[in-house]
């Protein structure tokens, strides 16, 4: 049985979201969830290898790596407290194998269920399952607005239209305020963008010059 810490923050989780404390320990009975700990840099998944669990983070961050042409990896995504890995493979089962391989950015401790447990239960017809599907999709629909804005991101002509385009978009999600915090380090936003740390650092120079944005660490200032 989870202890009552690690039920709280599993209720926490959008994959949970509107479930009661009775609810959400019975869904983990249900869903053989079992508690697992992962050291800063383990891996949490291997690509290639077979998907069989879902993971919810109750703390800390994994960082999920897309492998490319020429076999590389790079960074694709940070997942924080309250996310789920694996729910796009739920959806399709055809899909046997992680795409990618996914570290802990830093102690973590994440809830592993048993994926085929979950795709059988949601077909089932009660309430609690509706509930379940429902926040389901609606994570999706946010994993699929991210991946096209990377996509859009990606797909700018220049590392500059890239910057833009990202910070404007963390602008609007955060109230079009002009003040943007990174969810990342610069480190891994020029592995978001697929540039290298010092090309990237170039092209902030230049915006900054030009008083188009200004930071602190990881907190900017935009003026576009």
């Amino acid at each position: 049985m989870l202890e009552s810490s690690i039920l709280n923050l599993a209720r926490s989780a959008d994959l949970f979201r509107g479930f009661s404390a009775d609810d959400v320990e019975s869904l983990l009975y249900r869903f053989n969830g079992v508690k697992r700990e992962f050291s800063k840099g383990e891996a949490v998944a291997h690509a290639g290898l077979e998907a069989n669990r879902l993971f919810v983070v109750v703390s800390g961050r994994l960082r999920v790596y897309e492998k490319i042409v020429g076999g590389h990896d790079i960074f694709a995504r940070e997942l924080r407290v309250g996310e789920v890995l694996g729910l796009w493979i739920l959806f399709t089962p055809e899909i046997s194998c992680w795409p990618g391989t996914v570290v802990a950015a830093e102690p973590s401790t994440l809830i592993s269920l048993d994926m085929a447990v979950v795709r059988r239960m949601i077909e089932v017809a009660e309430p609690r399952m509706a509930r379940l599907s429902s926040n389901i999709s609606k994570i999706l629909a946010r994993e699929f607005f991210s991946a096209w804005r990377k996509l859009a991101v990606m797909n700018a002509p220049t590392i500059e239209a890239k910057i833009q385009m990202y910070l404007q978009e963390l602008d609007n999600e955060s109230g079009n305020t002009g003040n943007v915090k990174l969810p990342f380090n610069r480190e891994r936003m020029a592995e978001y963008f697929g540039v290298t740390r010092p090309a990237l650092s170039r092209s902030l120079g230049r915006m900054r010059d030009r008083g188009l944005l200004s930071w602190h660490r990881n907190e900017f200032r935009i003026n576009f």
